[in-house]
């Protein structure tokens, strides 16, 4: 039984908590404080094993709670935090808790109660997130997004373990090692697939229409192919995986070498699955086909957060018609990219609405051998003011795989312009053959064939997919 003073102190503890946090009656964000702090380190401390790691991590706690007051976009409600990483303590037995695995369990839920994005990275998961940005990481070589039941690959990386061992987009994998996905941030999901080169993961996958099964996979270094181009007839398809590296350069060179084999009459941007990436990439492509006008602004809480990009006078490809492709996938940095060349009408937007997210994170280090913290810092907004956070990009033309809808529902948000049935475009003489199998970019195709918006709706709007 614990001594009566740690039963004391518990329950002193949680009625602070439930005073500043409870149900409802704080009605603005509370500030942190000595007394939320201070219950906060208390309840670690019991739920930790004593000791160095344990003192470390307890101080730790002040060292990232005051990073995110200084920095995160929004006014965090530091009692909401509080509750959320007590409660994680408190589930567990006094004097259990490893203490580097309790506190990143901890400061995580805390975290994710306020911000999908926020994530404490423990020194070694900051090493491979530092390494991963530079384009290339040691990982299964997969895509994936967020799913109830765990994370569910939307594209595997041609050549990496995941391809090898016939994993497929649409695949769930449910289970990593013996640990559910259910309820996992994706983040934290991701980070138990990498490690290091040569060491072995179990895979628990749920594909549709069969059983669940089991992989044993190892890990290999992943080298993103950020940009692959391609000329479809007289139209130059320019394929962008992520932003996560020096891309803006490498549409450069690929734009030079397209043009010295060939000279393209239109242009397609593809930015289908692309998550996004680093924020000053997304505005140099974006300004590569822009020889004026706004690009994009980013506002936060501090004037560090604040700062707007406008178009130098330098175009590459100008004049030439463009789409830019994009799906329900496609999200942060690639979604600067469509509104600043929607909004500038340099570019007609083609695929469904973007995933929504308008947020920029900013990873802070806490010091040597302390991790990281990773925030949502600033929300960005296109050339018109807009955010795409939490309502995406609306396409120009929408492509549907199932029947046009009639009509919205009352009060909805604005709708695409057009809709078309993407799979009815490659039915055409209009698009190329190995084009042909790629409905999307048949339509794309389709549309800059057409030679107006008028032609093209013609022949495709309305048609039954």
């Amino acid at each position: 039984m614990p001594p009566l003073r740690h039963l004391l102190r518990a329950a002193t503890a949680s009625a602070l908590l439930w005073a500043a946090a409870g149900s409802g009656w704080a009605s603005t964000p509370q500030p942190l404080s000595d007394e939320l702090l201070g219950a906060l380190q208390g309840a670690y401390t019991r739920a930790v094993l004593p000791g160095e790691q344990a003192d470390r991590h307890r101080d730790l706690l002040a060292t990232v709670l005051q990073r995110v007051q200084r920095s995160h976009a929004t006014e965090a409600d530091f009692a909401a935090l509080v509750a959320a990483a007590t409660k994680v303590l408190d589930a567990l037995p006094p004097g259990s808790g490893e203490p580097a695995e309790t506190f990143r369990t901890a400061m995580n839920a805390a975290l994710r109660s306020f911000d999908n994005y926020a994530r404490y990275l423990d020194a070694q998961a900051y090493s491979r997130d530092q390494a991963s940005s530079g384009g290339s990481f040691v990982g299964l070589g997969i895509e994936v997004e967020t799913s109830e039941a765990g994370v569910r690959i939307t594209a595997p990386m041609p050549g990496g373990p995941a391809a090898r061992a016939g994993l497929r987009a649409g695949d769930l994998i449910v289970q990593v090692d013996d640990k559910p996905l259910r309820g996992v941030a994706l983040a934290d999901a991701i980070a138990r697939m990498r490690g290091d080169v040569g060491t072995q993961v179990s895979l628990v996958v749920r594909r549709e229409g069969s059983d669940d099964f089991t992989l044993a996979l190892t890990r290999d270094t992943i080298r993103r192919q950020l940009l692959r181009w391609r000329m479809e007839g007289d139209a130059l398809v320019l394929r962008l995986s992520s932003f996560s590296g020096p891309v803006a350069s490498a549409m450069a060179d690929a734009i030079a070498e397209a043009t010295a084999q060939a000279r393209p009459r239109a242009v397609v941007l593809d930015l289908r699955g692309n998550p996004g990436g680093l924020i000053r990439e997304a505005v140099r492509v974006a300004d590569t086909f822009l020889s004026q006008g706004a690009i994009a602004s980013m506002r936060g809480r501090t004037p560090g957060n604040e700062r707007s990009w406008q178009a130098d006078s330098a175009e590459l490809l100008a004049g030439l018609p463009m789409v830019v492709l994009q799906d329900k996938s496609s999200a942060s940095a690639s979604e600067l990219v469509a509104a600043a060349l929607q909004e500038n009408g340099r570019a007609t937007v083609m695929g469904q609405r973007s995933f929504g997210k308008g947020s920029v994170q900013t990873t802070y280090a806490l010091g040597e051998g302390r991790g990281a913290v990773k925030l949502t810092s600033a929300l960005y907004y296109g050339p018109l003011g807009r955010t795409v956070n939490k309502a995406g990009v609306t396409p120009d033309v929408e492509l549907l795989t199932t029947a046009p809808d009639a009509g919205g529902a009352p009060g909805a948000s604005p709708g695409p312009a057009l809709q078309v049935a993407q799979g009815h475009c490659g039915a055409t003489g209009l698009v190329t053959h190995a084009a042909a199998t790629d409905a999307a970019l048949s339509c794309a195709l389709a549309w800059l064939r057409a030679g107006s918006a008028e032609a093209f709706a013609a022949a495709f709007a309305g048609a039954a997919p």
